[in-house]
């Protein structure tokens, strides 16, 4: 976009058109200086803005005055005409994480829940903003990518967040809001040094400010390389990626990536993550995948985890997932065929059919047994003229070693009759036009490598 003196009534709606198309405006507002200039800019153009706006804030309920802004904010959007939206954050902080980290997390959540398709959240952050950013990501030692710091605009739930003040000082807000006469509230948790960031802006930051007054447009600058340095970056990796990427596992093929540096395959890991959505890896984890993961034997089954994000192998393919949870492999279950039955994170479900699936006869009222694989289990597959130990059938099948343990059997009056979406018992099989119960299990793609 081009570069606009946003806070001009006219430069601020060329913004707006520049941004993508969209049938609805978010405006994030706390009822501070920041937001309150943005909310203001919006009600300078509203009446020829066609997409539908609406404000919402977030009460955190950390501090006694949350609701008290939270009444301030929905007045001062009723005297601009503009809709109003309160959400309240009643989940527990837990106490590993810190106060900052977890509120932003779960404000962005609740707001990304609002988001529908297209929408765009416009939030007020601000040079100031821009440049605190930057040094927290210096100080935890990020790549490239984290020296990017905040994007005016990127991808956000099923839209966008666009941050149109990022050229804007903190002092040029102030200066608009007493042209303007506005009224906001100050939040006196910013004057809290204990938290990392207020610690920045309060103590640091001056210090350098009365080191080096320009600092800022030095900074700025370095952005914009680290920026160049991202988009240099991004087109290497999806060149690798189009080469490594297999669709139907959304895994990567580390026969293909094999033969690249190891700089350019942690710069492909990290484009492949961010494309699935995943949290990205440090540094430490970035080589922790490099030994541990590239370099595992064929019969290990190595992963690397940090926080949402497991990173596993299996036949020379590199999976990310969710980590799962946990569960008691000795439970048992009696399911009613008639009903579907919720098994950990997927469903079993069972249909009437004929010639195929469990045959009727062998089953009592219709209720069948499952058990999760303890080890030494066997079953005779149709059409086959040995039994099987399950380890050998999932090892055939490419059943990927992590799920093993999670895959429901379905059980017979103590026999293994059937394993969803694998076989069926000889003895269990529906035959010609038998009455029978044909058994899926939701979680069958996933479980399987290929």
């Amino acid at each position: 976009m081009t570069k606009l003196n946003v806070l001009s009534k006219e430069d601020f709606y060329s913004f707006l058109t520049a941004c993508p198309d969209s049938n609805k405006y978010w405006i994030a507002c706390s009822g501070g200086m920041d937001s309150c200039v943005l909310l203001h800019l919006f009600y300078l153009n509203k009446d020829r803005i066609k997409q539908d706006i609406e404000v919402i804030y977030v009460n955190h309920k950390l501090q006694k005055k949350n609701d008290e802004w939270e009444v301030f904010c929905e007045h001062l959007c009723q005297s601009y005409g503009l809709k109003f939206s309160g959400l309240k954050l009643t989940a527990l902080r837990p106490k590993e994480k810190s106060v900052e980290e977890w509120a932003r997390e779960q404000r962005y959540n609740l707001i990304a829940e609002c988001i529908g398709n297209d929408d765009i959240l416009f939030t007020a952050h601000h040079q100031d903003d821009q440049i605190e950013t930057f040094f927290l990501h210096v100080l935890r030692g990020s790549g490239p990518r984290g020296l990017v710091s905040m994007p005016v605009i990127r991808e956000f739930s099923k839209g966008y967040l666009v941050r149109p003040l990022l050229d804007i000082t903190r002092c040029e807000l102030h200066d608009y809001a007493k042209q303007h006469k506005l009224e906001w509230h100050n939040d006196p948790s910013n004057q809290d040094s204990r938290f990392n960031r207020n610690f920045l802006r309060n103590e640091i930051l001056p210090l350098i400010q009365g080191r080096w007054p320009s600092y800022r447009k030095s900074v700025n600058r370095l952005i914009r390389h680290q920026q160049e340095v991202k988009l240099l970056l991004d087109e290497i990796a999806e060149e690798d990626f189009k080469k490594t990427y297999i669709q139907t596992t959304r895994g990567i093929d580390l026969n293909q990536i094999s033969s690249l540096s190891d700089s350019r395959k942690k710069n492909l890991i990290s484009f492949w993550l961010k494309k699935l959505d995943f949290n990205l890896p440090g540094s430490k984890h970035l080589e922790q995948i490099l030994t541990d993961i590239f370099t595992a034997s064929e019969d290990s089954n190595p992963c690397v985890n940090w926080d949402g994000v497991q990173i596993r192998r299996y036949r020379n393919v590199m999976y990310a997932i969710e980590p799962m949870s946990e569960h008691n492999f000795s439970e048992k279950y009696q399911w009613d065929l008639k009903k579907s039955l919720q098994v950990l994170d997927d469903s079993l479900i069972a249909s009437p059919v004929r010639g195929k699936g469990l045959t009727k006869k062998c089953i009592k009222d219709d209720i069948v047994e499952i058990r999760y694989r303890q080890g030494g289990e066997k079953i005779h597959p149709q059409n086959q003229n040995i039994s099987k130990t399950v380890k050998q059938l999932f090892q055939e099948k490419g059943v990927l070693p992590w799920y093993r343990d999670r895959i429901p059997l379905v059980y017979i009056e103590g026999q293994l009759a059937l394993i969803p979406g694998l076989c069926i018992d000889e003895k269990f099989c529906a035959k010609n036009n038998e009455v029978a119960w044909n058994i899926e299990w939701t979680g069958y793609n996933k479980a399987i490598s290929c």
